[in-house]
């Protein structure tokens, strides 16, 4: 399975430095990167049309696991699945995970396996910290 992951952030900075930390550690053909984050004027916030931009792009049978951060990132991944063609949107999963910890386990996770439930599950979980000891 070809997934495509699609960070979002109000920073470009931020999803930057995801992509790379990720790139570093995940080898896979089957694995792409989308750094999101600002706007389409590199300025701070978040721009739907980039995501849809980018799903355009990606692979015509590329699954797509979104992370976002805060607020309107948010928002703005929820308003570009509704703009994506339903085809698009039936493999466009809006991931409910930590942004650094979610993305970096999903993918290195997606590298080795094409189970999406587990691929989901694994980012549901990284950002779990037992530091109550």
């Amino acid at each position: 399975m070809k997934t495509s992951f699609l960070l979002i952030s109000h920073s470009k900075e931020i999803t930057d430095g995801i992509k790379k930390m990720i790139e570093q550690m995940q080898t896979s053909d089957d694995v792409s990167i989308y750094s999101l984050g600002g706007t389409t004027e590199d300025e701070i916030g978040s721009d739907p049309t980039k995501i849809v931009d980018a799903v355009n792009e990606a692979s015509k049978e590329d699954t797509f696991l979104v992370f976002a951060d805060i607020g309107s990132a948010i928002l703005n991944a929820e308003m570009a699945k509704d703009m994506l063609e339903e085809d698009q949107q039936e493999r466009y999963y809006l991931v409910d995970g930590p942004l650094v910890e979610g993305a970096f386990a999903a993918a290195i996770t997606a590298g080795s396996s094409n189970d999406l439930e587990q691929i989901m599950a694994e980012a549901k979980k990284a950002g779990e910290k037992d530091w109550s000891s």
